[in-house]
């Protein structure tokens, strides 16, 4: 079963609207790509931390940025397998008893680009600073760094034996992208030298200007990467503002960019000369976050009476009205459907039941004065602040859909359009917002890629709870339990057993209400080859490039 239903849909235009596949990228043998030339790439946000394990670098253009510069141990296929990558890694060796021990052994020819080699050192200084262990490191997470037990050098320096204290069955989701160690062996150069800057690289291209004025990344080829050679000249990334993407696609200005559901959008690239929309299915999925430390939604009644009034069917199938499929409501935040393991823990949360709600909210002290009214408590009203980004027309239509439905249940929703740039840093990582919707994006690790949005807080060094990448703010040492069971879970039965459980328990918790798998659209020249949606897969930019035409 997939999450949008149909074969060749077709919007209101007539224009067919290709069915998600595992992947779409246009795939082709290097041999058909030619050489040279130019992609310019268009994003939403100009990153000012690089660095994509700290906890301000967790955005999307870091990764896609970084795919073209930083070393991974493993590459991920459509399916979801994962295998080691030969430009760094050369073979792989698993030991379960009597601990588990994962030997890597490095390609030798893999080096910095400050001619350092790439080696067993690298590893070990990684693992150190995302073990949690010192935390002036201001890391994104420690999931299954903090279960190194050490890591060592094998035969010689190009080999990396690392020894888990405890099972991690996620481990092939480790070191991902790879940093060197003179960027981790101290707090402070994890903590700053990715600032505005991407210091070292060891990838098929290298960074030629960073451009905060222009909000343009370039990448020229480099020639010292040791693998098949990059295809293209350059590679530029350029953002900005999610309503010009569309125009800088349409007079060339760039030539892909991830396409948002707005319908207009859809109309404007199909009709487009030399160009084509390009689907696939992700792990990646549409939510709608609560803040539990908003004084409103501190209390779990008020956060289930908002899951029973927002009708979620209504919310995804006007998310996708535009491109005629058939959106499955998510009962889930790990697994996708047709995924193994996947099932609906939502309980007695997941349907619509409004009256349900208005009784919650009834027996939470929140009354209305009449029917209709907005509810009130100790003479302060029921009211949520909502933030959405600017320019995205669609993010705006879902807001004013759910504040409609929670209207009707008494709760007054405020809508505040806030930058895009400054959505996360500015409102929802210091928890200045009551409802927010954005996209999860995994990469078939469903515990490990997800577990620091939902851990428990930490003791700061002031004594405060530190909530670190779990923007929700709700946690609890049950949901802990069942996610590190399952980090631990070494069989995919009991690994899916115990990420069900956690799942469950967050539905109980009143955190993020799950609205749909979200699929990767990408507007793209039609004669480019081997990029656009992966789906579950990694893209080899050095692959990426015009085809021949032969």
């Amino acid at each position: 079963m997939t999450a949008l239903a149909g074969c060749q849909a077709t919007g209101e235009s007539g224009a067919a609207v290709p069915e998600p596949a595992a992947a779409s990228v246009n795939a082709a043998d290097r041999a058909r790509v030619a050489e040279g030339g130019t992609v310019t790439w268009g994003v939403n946000e100009f990153p000012t931390q690089w660095n994509p394990h700290h906890q301000a670098g967790n955005l999307v253009t870091v990764h896609t940025v970084l795919g073209a510069l930083l070393p991974a141990p493993f590459r991920t296929d459509e399916q979801g397998h994962s295998h080691p990558d030969p430009d760094y890694v050369t073979d792989v060796s698993v030991t379960t008893e009597p601990e588990q021990v994962v030997t890597l052994t490095l390609n030798p020819e893999a080096a910095w680009s400050t001619g350092e080699p790439v080696t067993w050192r690298d590893y070990a200084a990684m693992a150190e600073a995302l073990s949690g262990a010192d935390t002036d490191y201001q890391v994104l997470g420690a999931a299954g760094y903090d279960r190194i037990a050490e890591v060592r050098r094998g035969e010689d320096e190009y080999q990396v034996v690392i020894v888990f204290e405890q099972p991690f069955a996620d481990y092939r989701a480790l070191f991902s992208p790879l940093l060197p160690a003179e960027y981790t062996a101290d707090a402070d150069a994890f903590n700053t030298g990715f600032l505005e800057q991407i210091p070292v690289t060891a990838g098929p291209f290298e960074v030629a200007e960073i451009d905060p004025v222009a909000q343009t990344v370039v990448l020229d080829r480099d020639d010292d990467w040791w693998g098949e050679p990059a295809k293209l000249d350059s590679l530029v990334f350029r953002a900005l503002a999610p309503d010009a993407l569309d125009a800088a696609f349409l007079d060339g200005s760039i030539d892909l960019y991830a396409l948002s559901l707005d319908s207009g959008s859809h109309e404007r690239i199909r009709s487009a000369p030399g160009a084509e929309v390009r689907a696939a299915l992700a792990p990646d999925y549409r939510h709608i976050t609560l803040n539990g430390q908003s004084p409103v939604l501190r209390d779990v009644d008020v956060r289930h009476a908002v899951f029973l009034g927002i009708d979620r069917e209504v919310v995804a199938a006007a998310a996708f009205s535009a491109l005629g499929w058939q959106p499955e409501v998510l009962n889930n935040r790990f697994l996708m459907p047709g995924q193994p393991g996947y099932a609906d823990n939502s309980g007695e949360w997941g349907e619509y039941d409004p009256e349900r709600a208005a009784r919650l909210l009834e027996e939470a002290g929140w009354t209305a004065a009449e029917p209709g009214a907005v509810r009130s408590r100790d003479g302060e009203p029921l009211t949520l602040r909502f933030v959405v980004p600017q320019g995205y027309a669609s993010a705006r239509e879902e807001a004013e859909l759910v504040q409609s439905m929670l209207a009707e249940i008494g709760v007054d929703v405020e809508i505040r359009s806030v930058p895009g740039d400054q959505l996360f840093s500015r409102y929802v990582q210091p928890g200045d917002y009551d409802l927010v919707a954005f996209v999860n994006g995994g990469s078939g690790f469903p515990a490990s890629d997800f577990l620091h949005q939902w851990v428990d807080a930490v003791e700061g060094p002031d004594g405060q709870p530190q909530w670190r990448a779990n923007v929700g703010r709700i946690g609890s040492a049950q949901i802990d339990a069942a996610l590190y069971g399952a980090l631990e879970a070494l069989d995919a039965d009991t690994a899916a057993e115990r990420v069900n459980e956690a799942d469950r328990l967050l539905w109980e918790a009143g955190h993020t209400l799950p609205l749909y798998q979200r699929p990767q659209l990408y507007a793209v020249r039609d004669t480019l080859a081997n990029v656009g949606a992966p789906g579950f897969g990694t893209l080899d930019y050095a692959d990426i490039g015009y085809l021949t035409g032969d």
